[in-house]
């Protein structure tokens, strides 16, 4: 039907659209990479901040609701997006999955979470925390 088609066109034009642009396709998919995980890995840490209900709710939501609304691309999703889109008709192939969708965006997720949420806490936060000493405990 027209959704199954819809599905089909959009796994589409995000590999083979990135693949025709070549070399700039993949800087572009991999920025959008980092961009998405920047807003889920600051809607997770927002969250974990929050102590209500309410707050942790809001705290992932808008973050998260960022990275749908520009269309940015994560690795989990795109993991169920293709593999359904090829089902539902799309034209082209795994490795055209692999190559030009999914492994970028491995690189630009991790690189997302790791240099601008993981690294800006830890400078901020673990690196300036007093020393924790462990007290071991004799046995027996």
């Amino acid at each position: 039907n027209a959704v199954g088609q819809k599905i089909g066109q959009i796994g589409e034009a995000r590999t083979l659209g990135y693949a025709a642009a070549g070399a700039s396709g993949l800087l572009t998919v991999f920025i959008r990479a980092v961009m998405c995980n920047w807003m889920v890995s600051t809607g997770v840490v927002a969250a974990m901040m929050s102590t209500s209900v309410s707050g942790k709710i809001m705290a992932m939501w808008m973050p998260i609701l960022v990275f749908f609304y520009l269309g940015l691309e994560h690795s989990i999703v795109n993991m169920f997006l293709f593999p359904f889109s090829m089902i539902m008709g799309g034209d082209f192939t795994f490795i055209d999955y692999l190559v030009w969708n999914e492994l970028p965006t491995v690189l630009g997720n991790l690189v997302g979470g790791f240099l601008l949420v993981g690294l800006p806490l830890y400078y901020t936060h673990v690196r300036t925390s007093p020393e924790r000493i462990l007290k071991s405990r004799a046995c027996g």
